[in-house]
């Protein structure tokens, strides 16, 4: 890839395949066009020609026989050299040179100046000397001997004069790509239930926990795709909470999810997320048989875990463990009712939501521990009292004030909100903190439009 502009690859091996390098070259326009992609595409022997062919031919479709590079170039001026690829870096390398006149040095312009178009004054320095020698096209520049133009230019003249020949500098070196974690089992005979089907999954998943060890990856997200006898398929795409590479658990983790959501009630819509399911690709579309022709599994990767425990926090479960844990209760309770609840952001305190439940990084200090506050001296030290934490109900209970005997209480504490909303929303209450005789501490509220007490939670 050369940013934006364009594109080089290695078509020799398309030939058996496509045939002719014309062929090719139509078939690559021809996809490119059915994507929305105006392209120009150029087939040579080098990288080289390819390029400045592409770039400068008016034809949409360029075929140069090896061997003929340079008779396809020479009739181009000398002005394409500056959209060559590789020369930025050759004037790069040329240095400020220090010619002597008696005792005085003086120094030449620095060639490392760039303009706004993008190439440097070598280029033009070049370029406005071969104009003086009567130079206007690639072939004229060909003609000349290289070791001349080294002498007076450098190895920016040198390349000037490979680029007029279409010779490449270096041979071409394709671009990394992103390696994908995939592995695929086509079953000689097609299996049903999840029971054979585990150690199908068993097998794969040990291929691909070998592969992310020797990477020194973890897996983020996996995806599970069947092929099924009815020749459709199925997909599901699992979420993970932490980079993980047991093949144990990947495995039981795929299989809870499928246990959750059965092939037979497999929908066809196509969808994302932590353990969602993607079907069929046409809508609404439903499976017939969940017999299973073939079994595969992909992985996203990220950088593996480096873990490291402190001597006095309490270890957290490990996120295999948390992982299976909860995939075991969204199986057995439902996906909808495992999370961590979250305070929205409004003025109503019981206003909450459920997000997905992750173990986040506690600080050093021991929880619940009272802080410590020395006194002025250094010497005696002095225990604050923390502040007692709310533990509020999920679903206030309703109570009778008449059943508590109260010996201390603070409020009340009006808040009343949405009352232009018709659907229910609406609240309008006034809260207390009391404590009971017994030292409890509890916090209550009087409904305004129902006139009802209510109890809100208790103080640890």
């Amino acid at each position: 890839m050369h940013g934006g502009a364009g594109v080089i690859f290695d078509a020799s091996g398309l030939s058996r395949v496509l045939g002719s390098a014309r062929d090719i070259a139509h078939e690559v326009q021809r996809l490119a066009a059915e994507r929305g992609v105006d392209v120009r595409v150029a087939v040579a022997g080098t990288s080289t020609s390819a390029w400045v062919l592409a770039m400068h031919s008016r034809s949409p479709v360029t075929v140069v026989e090896p061997g003929h590079e340079a008779v396809a170039l020479a009739a181009y001026p000398v002005e394409v050299l500056l959209t060559v690829r590789d020369l930025a870096p050759l004037s790069a390398e040329v240095r400020r040179q220090r010619v002597a006149r008696g005792r005085n040095f003086r120094a030449a312009p620095s060639p490392m100046r760039q303009d706004n178009t993008g190439y440097t004054k070598a280029h033009v320095q070049v370029l406005t000397t071969l104009s003086r020698w009567g130079i206007r096209t690639l072939g004229e520049l060909a003609v000349l001997p290289r070791a001349e133009l080294r002498a007076r230019f450098g190895d920016l003249g040198a390349r000037m004069h490979a680029v007029a020949l279409g010779q490449d500098r270096e041979p071409m070196v394709p671009g990394d790509q992103p390696r994908k974690f995939l592995e695929r089992l086509a079953l000689d005979w097609p299996i049903e239930g999840l029971e054979p089907l585990s150690f199908v999954l068993a097998r794969l998943c040990e291929s691909l926990s070998k592969q992310l060890e020797q990477a020194d990856r973890g897996a983020v997200s996996i995806t599970t795709r069947l092929a099924l006898v009815s020749k459709r398929g199925y997909e599901r795409t699992l979420h993970l909470p932490a980079p993980m590479r047991d093949p144990r658990v990947l495995r039981t983790l795929i299989l809870l999810d499928l246990e959750s959501h059965p092939i037979e009630q497999g929908k066809g819509q196509r969808a994302e997320g932590r353990g969602e399911g993607k079907g069929e690709r046409e809508e609404g579309a439903q499976i017939e048989s969940a017999g299973v022709d073939a079994v595969e599994l992909e992985v996203d990767v990220s950088p593996g875990r480096i873990v490291q425990g402190a001597l006095f926090v309490r270890t957290l479960p490990a996120p295999e463990t948390l992982a299976t844990l909860i995939a075991r209760l969204g199986a057995l309770m439902g996906e909808a009712k495992i999370g961590s609840p979250e305070i929205r952001d409004t003025n109503d305190e019981r206003d909450i939501t459920q997000q997905r439940f992750e173990v986040r990084e506690t600080s050093n200090e021991v929880r619940g521990a009272s802080p410590v506050v020395r006194g002025a001296d250094g010497g005696s030290a002095v225990r604050v009292r923390s502040v007692p934490a709310l533990r509020r109900l999920r679903h206030p209970k309703a109570i009778r004030m008449a059943s508590f005997e109260i010996t201390a209480k603070a409020g009340p504490w009006r808040s009343s909100g949405r009352w232009w909303r018709r659907d229910g929303a609406a609240w309008d209450r006034d809260t207390w903190d009391m404590q009971l005789k017994n030292g409890t501490l509890v916090r209550v509220s009087r409904n305004r439009l129902t006139n009802n007490w209510e109890l809100e939670g208790t103080y640890d």
